[in-house]
């Protein structure tokens, strides 16, 4: 792509939003009289003004922000992001520890990327990435490459406004404090954002770029969303060597009909107040986590047969990072990070037991059509007193799907176009 990005036909422009309601949402609209956008485009200045000096959320950092984002082509959608905390998060530590201690942490103000301390050999985040502050000019703020919420964005180099004539990026705050911050006392107010583009002004390499979508199409592979939800058990009248299993089958309707890539399944608390203590996050609070089960299993069945192998799947949760790490990569994560109650937390981990079974999450690769998709889980319950207790607690279960989605461009040139399931 040096073609396209060392060219001195390239022009990088700064976007205001054309409409910005603090604490709700803000728009952008690109100029249709520019001959075509890079598909790099970048979201600057995220993060809040605070009523005192709080560090973001330590999974989420800035981003804690974003409750839903669209690019939009007029009223088309062409790629969003829905429900994305969990998401991001995973996303953030889906890094070597190396990129987020020294770059990825500073550039979205998360305190992912650990260091050893010097004087007791626990491992810890030492430096903080920037806090929100009391005035914009003071605050941190944050940085977010769009081609990680858009995938759409990572299939097309450019995008011609021949083709999209009205582009759009629409984007939803969260504006609850104990989603954003890593103290919950203090009341935000978010920051006017603004979009950094790259535009194109030579002819020829527009032309080029729409014939080559013309000729090959463009396929990618959309990140959609559903959930469905654990229920919460009462173990108060258990003893402490009672414990029980609970098993739950969940057919999921949101990708029927269509073609699934990867599965990446986030178990967040249903009632994310347990996930602080008093006004301070527990660890990356209870949006961000996905937290760890006790015993727990895992279980696909993909149009009537099962994809892992076994009657329960996965059983164990160094397995289930094993699977994690094959399909997806590094994950940045420290001992503990994918056991419930571990009793070493506090002996390797600074916090440690706060941060216990935050990082606990499961993915599959269906690469298949999906008629029917049943999700089966199993935990045990015990005596648990706990404030938070995971394994007991109601469980909303988030999926996320690689789906299959194309564009077809109409046979003459400047033809409209359409999106459509692959």
């Amino acid at each position: 792509m040096a073609d396209i990005y060392f060219n001195s036909a390239i022009q990088t422009e700064y976007v205001d939003p054309v409409s910005f309601v603090p604490g709700l949402r803000c728009r952008f609209e690109l100029d249709g009289t520019k001959m075509a956008y890079l598909s790099n485009m970048r979201l600057l200045d995220i993060g809040v003004v605070s009523g005192s000096l709080h560090t973001y959320n330590r999974g989420l950092g800035a981003l804690a922000l974003i409750k839903n984002i669209r690019l939009l082509d007029g009223r088309t959608e062409l790629s969003a992001l829905r429900n994305p905390a969990q998401y991001l998060f995973f996303k953030n530590a889906n890094r070597t520890n190396a990129i987020n201690d020294s770059n990825d942490g500073y550039l979205k103000r998360h305190q992912l990327g650990f260091q050893v301390k010097e004087i007791d050999n626990k491992i810890a985040t030492i430096f903080i990435r920037g806090q929100a502050d009391t005035t914009d000019a003071n605050t941190a703020k944050a940085y977010l490459d769009l081609r990680e919420v858009f995938p759409i964005l990572n299939t097309l180099r450019v995008l011609p406004t021949e083709l999209f004539k009205n582009l759009q990026i629409e984007i939803e705050f969260n504006p609850k404090e104990r989603d954003v911050l890593a103290d919950t006392s203090s009341a935000i107010a978010p920051v006017r954002p603004i979009l950094a583009v790259d535009t194109i002004s030579n002819e020829v390499m527009v032309r080029q770029e729409i014939n080559a979508i013309a000729k090959n199409g463009v396929v990618w592979d959309e990140i959609e969303w559903d959930s469905f939800v654990i229920p919460a058990v009462d173990t108060s009248g258990f003893g402490a060597a009672i414990t029980a299993t609970q098993s739950i089958a969940n057919q999921s309707l949101g990708f029927k009909g269509k073609y699934v890539e990867r599965l990446l399944l986030c178990k967040q608390l249903q009632d994310i107040t347990k996930g602080s203590t008093g006004t301070i996050q527990n660890g990356f609070g209870g949006v961000a986590s996905s937290q760890a089960l006790l015993n727990q299993t895992t279980q696909y069945r993909l149009n009537g047969k099962n994809v892992l192998p076994g009657f329960n799947g996965i059983s164990g949760q160094n397995e289930r990072l094993g699977v994690l790490s094959d399909e997806w990569g590094s994950v940045n994560s420290y001992p503990g990070s994918n056991l419930y109650a571990w009793s070493k937390g506090l002996e390797n981990v600074e916090t440690g037991d706060k941060l216990n079974g935050q990082m606990s999450w499961d993915c599959v690769r269906l690469g298949a059509r999906v008629a029917d998709l049943v999700v089966n889980i199993s935990r045990t319950n015990n005596l648990d007193a706990s404030a938070q207790a995971a394994t007991n607690d109601g469980i909303v279960c988030n999926l996320y799907g690689e789906v299959k989605k194309a564009l077809a461009l109409g046979a003459s040139a400047g033809a409209s176009y359409r999106i459509v399931y692959a």
